[in-house]
This record gives structure tokens, C-alpha cells and sequence, in this order.
């Protein structure tokens, strides 16, 4: 009986491990998972670099879109998006000589909680947009 509980326990937890979070894109040398992934606007999308290599998210140039944050290079990358729709982007993968790009998508979907609005945020604080 033990070892049926300790089955049944251990199952889920060997099928979590290694997944990423609903809200992360990881990104490797040679791939993006999840290629597509759905959120809603305000929520926060952080972009795992397993790459172990210099990474950059290249997203459209209407910043009222989406807040990009990568500080520095090297540093963590997360993005919040105020626009529901597609938001397609590219992650440039540098080393070894050589730029590989990899691109994905993200759809976004109305939150009643954080509405989008035309205007530009003013500033981005903790994945809330402060309108100027």
C-alpha cells in the first residue's frame, strides 16, 4: 500500500520536472518552448535562457504593445504586454561566431483586470503599467 501511495505521489512530481511554467518561454541553442503561448495582458512572461550563450528578444517597435525588460545582455528578460492579440517576436542567439534566430509567438488575451488602452505606458513597475 506504502508503495502505491508513494507511485501515486512521486508520478506527478517526475512529470513536472524539467516543464516550464505556464509564464515562462525557454529558450535552448536550438529551440523556444513553448513556440506559442497564451496569456493575458498584464501578466508577466519571463524568457529562460538555457542557451548557455548571449540571448536577445526582438519584439514589433510599438512599445504600447508590450514592456520588454533585458538589463544587461547577459541579464534576466521578462516581458508584460498591454495589447491583446499576436505578438510575434525573435530570439537572437549569439555565439561561437555565428547568430542563429529562433522566433515564436505569444497571443494575448483581454483581462478585465488590466484593460488595454491606446495610450503608452509611462512606466512599467512590477509588470503594472503607470500611464504618463
Amino acid at each position: 500500500m506504502k508503495r502505491l501511495l508513494l507511485a501515486l505521489f512521486a508520478a506527478p512530481l517526475a512529470f513536472s520536472v524539467g516543464t516550464a511554467a505556464a509564464t515562462e518561454i525557454v529558450i535552448t541553442a536550438t529551440a523556444i518552448e513553448p513556440t506559442v503561448l497564451r496569456v493575458a495582458t498584464g501578466e508577466r512572461v519571463d524568457f529562460v535562457n538555457r542557451a548557455q550563450r548571449n540571448v536577445h528578444v526582438e519584439f514589433g517597435t510599438d512599445p504600447r504593445q508590450h514592456q520588454v525588460v533585458q538589463i544587461p545582455l547577459t541579464g534576466p528578460i521578462w516581458a508584460v504586454f498591454h495589447r491583446p492579440g499576436a505578438h510575434p517576436y525573435a530570439v537572437h542567439i549569439y555565439g561561437g561566431g555565428q547568430l542563429t534566430t529562433l522566433r515564436g509567438l505569444v497571443e494575448v488575451v483581454d483581462d478585465p483586470q488590466h484593460p488595454w488602452s491606446s495610450m503608452t505606458c509611462g512606466a512599467v513597475v512590477e509588470g503594472n503599467c503607470i500611464e504618463p
